[in-house]
């Protein structure tokens, strides 16, 4: 990426590994939502600077361990494997209480939409035998659904709706039912996601644009609102519907990227009258080993709807801003 909204195609110098770094020959790096956002300019969470110099996007990776730096101990060449992007300090405040997705001085591993890609060794993992590289290369994003189950507050036997049928809305809905909810709600606009929400275990679907979705979700919750609401779809509609959506005492998430100056208003009354939780989540820390055990158990070779020749990357974005594929991966 060359500047906003220029992304090309181009020969590099393949990044090497230092000490305690590993050298990944990469299978698959599939498009997160937020490489859109920042080609385009629009994730807020990148300041301006972030434009000014070239780099390589992409982090949903897995591969095979092409070499080791002299100081790693846990992985050897051709290992397979899938990574996390970036290593957490563990000095700085937030690491020392808890919260290392805001570590000050975090490592970052080399973009993925590559041939190779380096990571601190503390990012890798290993992958099963028997477990496909296109499965692996879904690591990240079930890590992301984990750490939004354990914030929204899934109880066993519990009511759940989930605004959104992409990636995330449904690996939600796959993480959220293995963790004992009894009753699903999905909406999304897209017919085909609608369906294989349902093929996946969604009691009621809904189409947000011609439905009432809130009397749809009274009506699976005898009347009430569901014990716990996730917004993934992106859209400030639903972020504020998903409110009207809730039960008493429910937990509210937020686990969508929103325009960086978007607000929604909520009344304090509301709040109130009705005790509700609003939360929100930001990656995945300490998620990765136990998205790595479910890797295996979950149904994830529906949601990989494309797989794009990294030279044809531009076609993938664009393929992607249809709203139509689910998850698209690119193939180095």
């Amino acid at each position: 990426m060359r500047g906003i909204g220029n992304m090309n195609v181009e020969d590099v110098p393949e990044p090497e590994p230092g000490a305690h770094e590993v050298k990944v020959k990469i299978a698959y790096c599939g498009i997160c939502g937020t490489d859109p956002e920042n080609l385009a300019g629009r994730f807020g969470l990148m300041p301006p600077e972030f434009y000014n110099e070239p780099r390589i996007l992409g982090h949903e990776a897995c591969g095979t361990v092409a070499a080791v730096g002299s100081a790693v101990k846990n992985y050897k060449v051709g290992q397979r494997v899938a990574c996390d992007f970036g290593q957490a300090c563990g000095a700085c405040y937030y690491c020392r209480n808890k919260m290392p997705h805001y570590c000050r001085a975090r490592a970052e591993a080399t973009g993925a939409f590559a041939e190779y890609a380096v990571y601190p060794e503390a990012c890798v993992y290993a992958l099963p035998d028997d477990l496909s590289f296109e499965i692996g290369a879904l690591l990240e994003p079930v890590s992301v659904a984990v750490h939004a189950i354990d914030a929204a507050n899934v109880r066993t036997g519990g009511t759940v709706a989930i605004s959104g049928a992409g990636p995330i809305g449904l690996l939600c809905m796959e993480v959220a039912l293995r963790a004992g909810a009894a009753r699903m709600l999905v909406s999304e606009p897209v017919a085909e996601k609608r369906q294989l929400a349902k093929k996946l275990g969604a009691d009621v679907v809904v189409d947000p644009f011609k439905e009432d979705l809130v009397a749809a979700g009274k009506e699976l919750t005898d009347g009430r609102g569901f014990d716990t609401v996730i917004e993934a779809s992106g859209s400030l509609a639903a972020a504020r519907q998903a409110i009207d959506l809730a039960d008493n005492c429910a937990t509210v998430l937020w686990a969508a990227v929103y325009g960086k100056d978007a607000e929604i208003g909520v009344r304090p009354f509301l709040m109130y009258a009705r005790e509700l939780t609003i939360r929100s989540i930001f990656v995945s820390p300490y998620c990765f080993p136990r998205a790595l055990n479910l890797l295996p158990r979950l149904e994830l070779a529906p949601l990989i709807t494309n797989i794009v020749p990294l030279a044809e990357i531009n076609k993938a974005f664009e393929l992607h801003k249809t709203g139509k594929p689910i998850k698209i991966l690119i193939k180095p």
